[in-house]
């Protein structure tokens, strides 16, 4: 099991955030694999654990984004940090599953290649109705061209 990793200047935030938030809330959401657990134990401590699930990058980019998040963080052994790495290489990479309750606009324009309009329209959607529970969710999004994300549609994760 993987220790939890508590930088010195965030312990007490840290704990506390996991505490009374509980890991197993974001867990869920996100794909089992090797290195899940350390991805979990380190990166919360910062941000939500379903920080990536809009995101389609490449190793080279996770690499880069895994170096810059952990510059500050002498804890984090070199083993940990290629275990986060080929994590999120494996999970959320170009052409991977589509989380569209959780990407960003920016993301959902890469993905699907789409507009950037109709990128902001499916947030917007999400934002003031909920979740999108089936692909027909996606077709009342008013002004969006369907197609686009019907290709994908095998992608798309609910």
């Amino acid at each position: 099991m993987v220790a939890l990793k508590f930088p010195c200047w965030r312990p007490f935030f840290g704990c506390f955030f996991v505490c009374l938030f509980g890991l197993p809330l974001f867990a869920q959401s996100l794909p089992n694999g090797p290195g899940k657990e350390t991805f979990e134990s380190v990166c919360s401590l910062c941000h939500a654990p379903t920080a990536p699930m809009g995101k389609q990058w490449t190793q080279s980019q996770w690499e880069t984004k895994v170096t810059e998040m952990l510059q500050e963080e002498p804890d984090v052994t070199p083993e940990e940090r290629a275990a986060i790495v080929a994590y999120l290489s494996a999970n959320f990479k170009p052409g991977g599953k589509i989380y569209i309750n959780k990407a960003r606009a920016k993301d959902l324009e890469t993905a699907f290649e789409i507009p950037t309009a109709d990128a902001e329209a499916i947030v917007r959607y999400r934002q003031q109705n909920g979740d999108f529970k089936t692909l027909d969710d996606l077709k009342k999004v008013t002004g969006l061209d369907i197609s686009k994300i019907q290709v994908k549609k095998d992608l798309l994760e609910f």
